[in-house]
């Protein structure tokens, strides 16, 4: 595992991780760690449309060609009406 030093960190942020340590038992650098694994999964969350993750859950295994086509030429038509459910 390689290590990292962080300069320029100012005073309020150091505390707060500090803090942060204590509260979970952890170690200035297990945090630290903790803290930038949650923002990168978050910032990774936040950037990906919900159709791409449903789709990345179902693959393309569960519909065929023409389905395929049929999704894609929907997503080009002006004011669809919503699905119906019922």
């Amino acid at each position: 595992m390689g290590d990292m030093l962080i300069r320029g960190i100012d005073e309020e942020l150091k505390r707060s991780l500090e803090e942060h340590a204590r509260r979970n038992r952890r170690s200035l650098s297990e945090e630290a760690i903790v803290q930038i694994r949650s923002g990168l999964a978050h910032e990774l969350a936040s950037n990906r449309r919900a159709g791409d993750v449903l789709r990345a859950l179902v693959r393309d295994n569960f519909f065929t060609d023409e389905e395929l086509a049929a999704i894609n030429a929907s997503r080009k038509e002006a004011d669809r009406e919503p699905p119906d459910f019922s």
